[in-house]
């Protein structure tokens, strides 16, 4: 488990400017791994992850712009689409 630097979830695509969608490319993640998402965000309201091991998509657990990638995900690739309140980029 570790708090991700930047350069393993960069950001792919984003659009909103009230509320905002945005797109990150996850990068050797594993479950309990956490994204800081404040970048583009106030608030995360939702996400969702697949990834190259996971089956499924599968809801990340959000606190305030903080993702912690769900059970199932072991140094994978994956992509993490979140959706919530438009912040500063």
């Amino acid at each position: 488990m570790a708090a991700l630097e930047a350069t393993r979830f960069p950001l792919m695509w984003q659009d909103g400017q009230s509320e905002r969608a945005a797109l990150y490319a996850l990068r050797d993640v594993s479950a309990g791994d956490t994204v800081d998402l404040s970048q583009q965000f106030t608030v995360v309201k939702r996400c969702a992850l697949v990834g190259t091991t996971v089956a499924a998509a599968l809801a990340g657990s959000v606190s305030g712009t903080v993702v912690t990638i769900p059970a199932g995900a072991a140094r994978d690739a994956a992509f993490l689409l979140s959706f919530g309140c438009a912040g500063p980029a």
